[in-house]
């Protein structure tokens, strides 16, 4: 049996971009692993040509094609179904992981009797250019439990953690935009114990797509939602979610929420390059954009300072 199962599931990815994903696992310092690669996409014949290559050199890749589109949160709870190892690693089909990640997270892991951990990401383009890089990510226990009522700080791709926790939570549910944040919560709320490595495991890549695409506000009051019952001690019921979000929901403030995300975007990769001018031009900006935005900030904010 082997130790570990990393779980990745494919769509559209450019080859380009999943051949370097694959790669950044298969050439990991730790080898004791599967690698599960699941397409939700039956009708992507290049992937299913570039991916049979791959089985064909490592028989440590295991693939295997949905007969339909079922989406990231189903796809991925059918890769746990299928996962032989004691640990569960996450990997994103356009995401780079660093050639350590699971030799020090796995250790870090065990050493500290941790139950699910993540670690710091470095935002790249499409291009692989740094966008910018996350600077500490908070690593206690009862610090988490804390920051997690404002956003999540465990990021999804950089997630390994005990297979047990997520047959205990019987996987991923249908939580729509914010599967793995519902997932976080619930764990915490079950007694399990959360952290992160402070170092960077992962190189996660930033489209175009995710930067703009039009349910960003929608997550956000997925989020906002979610947080508030868990602050209360209480697991979302995903109708009750659903029905909030609905009723909360307009073009105009999505409009606003994007355009606030954007120029949050350009701040951060204005500072990244020393661009000060810039950087208070899109801050000052920000602050007129939307006032759900900046609820999104008074949250990482809040993150910050509990820490």
């Amino acid at each position: 049996m082997v130790e570990t199962s990393v779980i990745m599931a494919t769509y559209k990815e450019s080859i380009e971009c999943l051949k370097q994903s694959i790669e950044s696992i298969i050439n990991q310092t730790y080898n004791d692993f599967e690698f599960i690669i699941i397409l939700d996409n039956p009708d992507n014949k290049e992937h299913i040509a570039f991916i049979n290559d791959y089985v064909c050199k490592d028989e440590r890749i295991k693939f295997y094609i949905n007969d339909k589109n079922m989406g990231l949160t189903n796809t991925l709870n059918r890769g746990l179904e299928l996962a032989e190892g004691k640990y569960i690693c996450r990997m994103d089909a356009d995401d780079i992981s660093e050639l350590y990640r699971m030799e020090h997270q796995k250790k870090y892991l065990e050493e500290n009797d941790f139950d699910l951990i993540g670690g710091i990401s470095q935002m790249i383009d499409e291009d692989g250019n740094t966008i910018y890089s996350i600077k500490k990510v908070p690593t206690d226990f009862k610090k988490i439990k804390k920051c997690i009522k404002y956003n999540q700080v465990i990021s999804h791709p950089t997630w390994f953690g005990k297979k047990e926790v997520f047959d205990k939570l019987n996987g991923y549910r249908n939580m729509p935009l914010c599967e793995d944040y519902d997932f976080t919560l619930r764990a915490i709320l079950q007694g399990f114990k959360i952290s992160n490595v402070n170092e960077c495991v992962l190189k996660y890549r930033m489209t175009k797509d995710s930067i703009s695409r039009s349910n960003l506000f929608e997550q956000y009051l997925f989020a906002r939602y979610i947080t508030r019952q868990y602050s209360e001690g209480k697991v979302s019921e995903v109708e009750e979610a659903k029905a909030y979000v609905k009723k909360n929901l307009s073009d105009k403030n999505a409009k606003h929420y994007l355009k606030g995300n954007e120029r949050f975007n350009n701040a951060l990769n204005n500072l990244e390059e020393k661009q000060y001018i810039q950087f208070i031009a899109n801050g000052i900006a920000l602050l007129f954009t939307s006032k759900y935005y900046l609820d999104k900030i008074f949250r990482f904010v809040m993150v910050y300072l509990n820490s």
